[in-house]
């Protein structure tokens, strides 16, 4: 019994910071404000007259990573012509593939906090389970920070692309002006934010289960 309770210990420490960042990613990545923020800070959905507000086009990528849009393509309505072409909607799809396993991943995570919390909270080691949050929180803070040095040194946004995907964009594309590869540091940012705030909230409802019930309290 030790030894499972030890090696589920050691995976929750891992589990509840993985968890946080991959919730914050996936949020991130899904809703509009992030693309949205990239494209009034660089205008360049104005400067490429594509016909299409920012708002518009970030609700389309939105749409498209959340996956209630099948297809990536989007139509220049004032030049009756679609403005993404076939090797960007490869890209965009391995992107939404990528996602999506992060999403599947989170889910088995959570999945194993829930378990690892009723398994040590049934045997009453609940200043275990709290302990192994403050150690998650610890390490929450070292992959964050480390996360973000990385995409802030050069050219490291522009390589992480490049081995993930293994696309190599031609000079018409617009994906890669829409979205270029400082975008990742834009979302890690967002990430760090909300996966903080997923943290915290993670904190409170640990410190809830765990806490001791004294007789005059």
């Amino acid at each position: 019994m030790k030894i499972i309770n030890r090696t589920l210990f050691a995976l929750l420490i891992l589990a509840i910071p993985l968890s946080s960042i991959l919730a914050a990613v996936n949020l991130s990545a899904r809703l509009p404000d992030v693309y949205r923020y990239e494209f009034n800070r660089s205008e360049i959905v104005n400067e490429m007259g594509l016909g299409v507000t920012n708002d518009e086009l970030a609700r389309f990528f939105s749409q498209y990573m959340r996956g209630t849009l099948k297809d990536f393509q989007y139509t220049d309505v004032k030049r009756e012509r679609p403005i993404f072409g076939i090797g960007e909607a490869v890209f965009m799809d391995r992107l939404r593939g990528l996602l999506n396993m992060s999403l599947a991943a989170l889910i088995v995570l959570l999945g194993f906090i829930a378990f690892t919390y009723w398994f040590l909270l049934w045997q009453d080691r609940k200043e275990a389970v709290r302990f192994a949050y403050r150690m998650g929180m610890s390490l929450y803070a070292i992959l964050v920070a480390g996360t973000l040095i990385l995409l802030y040194a050069q050219n490291a946004a522009l390589h992480a692309f490049d081995r993930f995907f293994l696309y190599q964009f031609e000079e018409t594309d617009i994906v890669p002006q829409l979205l270029p590869p400082a975008i990742l540091f834009e979302i890690a940012i967002a990430s760090a934010v909300i996966s903080l705030i997923v943290l915290l909230a993670g904190y409170s409802v640990t410190k809830r289960l765990t806490r001791v019930v004294g007789m005059f309290y």
